[in-house]
């Protein structure tokens, strides 16, 4: 054994020949340089746009529309945001109330799917009934059918139940998510049969079982489930498009391109626009960066696990 282990410590491992052999001296760091700077540049580009409207957005409504155009910000206004908020520049526009409704929906739509998808998951990781397994692969082949496809029959179910023009248009659709399911399924198999045994011994129901074993240690997973669940709801467009007249009830997608449709490409348009999608990408990235930790463990749970 201690023959093996010098003769371990001894042997070279892959990336160490490449290093020595392969590669000249100095090249491994030149590289890790390298990488680093593809990651740096790809960084740049991806939040280039993000920079972009962030700067347009306090820009004077004059100088937005500039060529050739600036890309530094030199006097900050807050003209846009103002004009936004309470309407002066865009008539019927209630920016605040699509806040609110897109928020309060994606929440109810986001608590929903958790809800349906963890009750579901925990049933088919836990119990055993016949057919189960052929069950699950059926509802996770629905993946592969387009969204597009489904739509008007969805939108004739919505309209022939009273739905239309309310908010459980908003949410009820779309709760059973096999995402979801399989999301919290594969991470619910991964938990210790012994847990669940010892709490049916103690007199523990089903209930109980996924209330006070399986939720309390699925956050990881939950709030990756979360995360994603809330960001495809809060930027979905064509749905509430498709279900929503009443500008009441419209969420931020759908007034964000009324109020570009009301101004027709015109300077305040960049302004205004460039203002409310930095206000719609707040939350999200507020929620991401509060939920980060767990996020980054639910999506690596997995494959640490099994």
């Amino acid at each position: 054994m201690a023959t093996q282990s010098r003769l371990n410590r001894q042997t070279p491992s892959l990336l160490e020949l490449l290093q020595l052999r392969l590669l000249p001296e100095g090249s491994a760091s030149a590289l890790r340089y390298l990488a680093l700077l593809m990651i740096l540049v790809l960084a740049a580009i991806s939040l280039f746009p993000l920079y972009w409207a962030l700067i347009t957005s306090f820009k004077h409504p004059s100088e937005v529309a500039t060529i050739p155009p600036s890309f530094v910000l030199t006097r900050p206004v807050l003209k846009n945001y103002i004009d936004l908020l309470t309407g002066s520049g865009v008539a019927n526009s209630p920016v605040l109330k699509w806040f609110w409704n897109s928020v309060f929906t994606g929440a109810a739509f986001t608590l929903g799917v958790v809800l349906v998808a963890s009750l579901a998951g925990y049933s088919f990781a836990r119990k055993q009934f016949p057919g189960r397994d052929k069950l699950f692969w059926l509802i996770i082949s629905t993946m592969l059918v387009p969204a597009w496809s489904t739509l008007i029959a969805s939108y004739v179910l919505t309209l022939k139940l009273g739905m239309h023009d309310t908010y459980w248009a908003l949410i009820l659709p779309g709760l059973a998510s096999p995402f979801a399911l399989f999301l919290f399924r594969q991470f619910a198999v991964t938990l210790p049969d012994e847990l669940f045994q010892a709490a049916r011994i103690d007199g523990a129901h089903e209930l109980q079982l996924w209330w006070l074993i399986t939720i309390p240690l699925s956050r990881p997973v939950l709030a990756t489930l979360a995360i994603f669940t809330f960001t495809y709801h809060w930027n979905d467009f064509l749905w509430p498009l498709l279900v929503l007249n009443k500008p009441q009830i419209y969420t931020m997608p759908v007034g964000v391109s009324i109020i570009m449709f009301q101004l027709k490409g015109t300077g305040p348009a960049y302004g205004i626009g460039m203002s409310a999608a930095i206000l719609m990408s707040v939350l999200p990235i507020v929620a991401f960066i509060l939920m980060q930790k767990q996020m980054i463990q639910g999506i690596t749970i997995g494959s640490l696990k099994g």
